[in-house]
């Protein structure tokens, strides 16, 4: 068994790691032009207010980890912001979907039947090669929905290519990925709901961060 010292170590290790991670998040467009992190955030926070303003949704996707991401941020972004917001993670129809069409199709055949022209999609991957995900992310433009994605791993994922935003985490560590990935999307919600983020504002001022995110 380790010391206490041993794993004070590996968790302040760990922690300065994950800290470190926040300084090297980068943001690109549908170009592959890389834009600064904060102005991702900003077109990002941007698309979810103006377009949820115009009556549409929004829609997250994700596998594992990424798909508890997917449910959690539906959810806050739909009781805590106020925004319309959904996750095709029901357990009948992926395996309904799954095992009648393959599991490729799991999230683009959902999103090619519910999703609508100007809706906003997050695609949400650790490795930013899963192919559900791409072909959901494909689906999604096709249908006319703006796209941002949320990967990390290798530099070079096919992921980052599909989005009109793109997030990326140079880790290759899932937890660190998970863990950036929730805080980015947090991070959005967080700053429509104080009114801090380009053509946000309260959305109501009765709802307090501390008190009401899940």
């Amino acid at each position: 068994m380790q010391s206490l010292s041993s794993q004070l170590l590996f968790a302040s290790d760990y922690f300065r790691q994950l800290a470190a991670l926040s300084e090297n998040f980068e943001a690109s467009d549908r170009q592959s032009q890389l834009i600064s992190f904060g102005e991702g955030i900003d077109r990002a926070a941007a698309l979810v207010y103006r377009q949820t303003q115009q009556q549409k949704k929004v829609i997250f996707i994700g596998n594992g980890g990424s798909a508890a991401i997917a449910s959690h941020q539906a959810i806050d972004y739909w009781r805590n912001g106020g925004f319309p917001a959904i996750a095709f993670n029901d357990g009948a129809l992926l395996t309904c979907i799954g095992n009648d069409f393959g599991y490729e199709q799991v999230f683009s055949k959902p999103i090619a039947t519910f999703a609508q022209p100007g809706d906003v999609l997050f695609a949400i991957s650790s490795s930013g090669q899963s192919a559900n995900i791409l072909a959901g992310a494909r689906q999604g433009s096709q249908i006319g929905c703006h796209v941002i994605t949320l990967s990390a791993f290798k530099t070079d994922n096919p992921l980052r290519l599909l989005g009109d935003i793109n997030f990326y985490v140079p880790t290759m560590a899932y937890g660190f990925a998970e863990i950036t990935h929730l805080c980015i999307c947090h991070c959005i919600l967080d700053g429509l709901m104080k009114g801090v983020l380009p053509e946000s504002q309260m959305v109501d001022p009765a709802l307090s961060l501390s008190e009401n995110i899940v």
